[in-house]
């Protein structure tokens, strides 16, 4: 295992600054994400750290040693693309065992460590089928057993469950994960989904215009949001005025939807509001509501999903919110 250090890393591209002066510690065997929105530098970052984007400044060790001016080949990375990129016309095993042979691994090894490879992203019996004989799930399995075949000090996720159904990416980011885990490997994860940043991550570091917005675990920085930005980016939430709520800070706060109950179900102490439901949206489990105050002021609600409770768009409400939730922004 080795930890990865980005010291003062930037990257510009004619008139845009991709990745702008960053500083990042990766402590070794963590599960590591870069998110944000499309063009943030999330993924010029990764390259960086790949190889295939020169850094204008800056530096990258991999424990206390410098790779960023090694060619990409030598820097003892496996990447997992987001095309899956597996070759057409190679068998699964072919393309699983395609980085052994620039690294002269004896016949007998490399057909022995693909074996491993595929049994790892269980995938055992399917070394002599193409890839076309392969559903999206399997070419990430292989493109994922490709990577590991080498055995890495550092492993790359370039967006790899983009291409993946819903349901899918939901399964394959737990095998995923699970995976890390057991090899104890460091890994960096690009991403721009929240939900799967949260769910695979032990860290996350939030990119926004090429800076470093929050770093942070999943929950902290989910419940405790450095900016507005980091509020909005990290799931739903009511971003307002403190006095939109009738409190006499002239702050920003951010109130998620979950922290908001009808007030016949919330405790005694929270703070009440008077409000007219706006628009209801069942989702099976939970239930989403748009509720308005007296002044004009929108609130999104999530709960549970309560079969004895009737609210429809017009109805009069009251509603409560858990003071302790409402986090100051500046």
């Amino acid at each position: 295992m080795t930890g990865i250090i980005i010291r003062d890393a930037s990257r510009k591209f004619g008139s845009v600054q991709a990745v702008d002066h960053v500083d990042l510690t990766v402590a070794e065997g963590e599960f590591f994400t870069l998110l944000g929105p499309s063009g943030c530098g999330k993924t010029t970052l990764l390259r960086m750290i790949a190889g295939f984007c020169e850094l204008d400044s800056g530096e990258i060790c991999f424990g206390d040693r410098r790779i960023d001016r090694l060619p990409a080949h030598v820097r003892d990375i496996g990447m997992v693309f987001q095309n899956y990129a597996v070759f057409p016309n190679l068998t699964v095993a072919g393309n699983v065992g395609y980085g052994l042979k620039p690294r002269r691994v004896p016949a007998d090894e490399a057909a022995r460590r693909v074996d491993e490879a595929l049994a790892l992203v269980q995938l055992s019996g399917f070394g002599e089928r193409k890839p076309h004989q392969l559903s999206g799930g399997q070419l990430q399995r292989v493109a994922i057993a490709r990577a590991l075949v080498i055995r890495p000090q550092v492993l790359l996720f370039d967006e790899p469950l983009s291409n993946l159904d819903a349901r899918l990416r939901v399964s394959m980011r737990g095998e995923i994960r699970a995976l890390q885990k057991s090899l104890g490997i460091t890994a960096i994860y690009v991403t721009h989904d929240q939900e799967e940043a949260m769910s695979v991550s032990d860290r996350i570091a939030l990119m926004n215009a090429g800076r470093l917005e929050q770093i942070g675990v999943p929950a902290g920085i989910y419940r405790q949001p450095a900016s507005r930005f980091a509020a909005e980016f990290m799931g739903t939430t009511n971003l307002l005025q403190a006095r939109q709520l009738g409190l006499a800070a002239p702050v920003w706060v951010s109130l998620r939807p979950e922290a908001l109950r009808f007030a016949d179900d919330a405790p005694a102490g929270w703070p009440r509001l008077a409000a007219t439901v706006a628009r209801v949206e069942m989702l099976g489990p939970i239930s989403r509501f748009d509720v308005t105050l007296a002044n004009g002021t929108v609130l999104r609600m999530a709960t549970l999903d309560a079969p004895d409770r009737a609210v429809a768009v017009g109805d009069a409400v009251t509603v409560a919110y858990e003071h302790a939730r409402l986090t100051v922004l500046p």
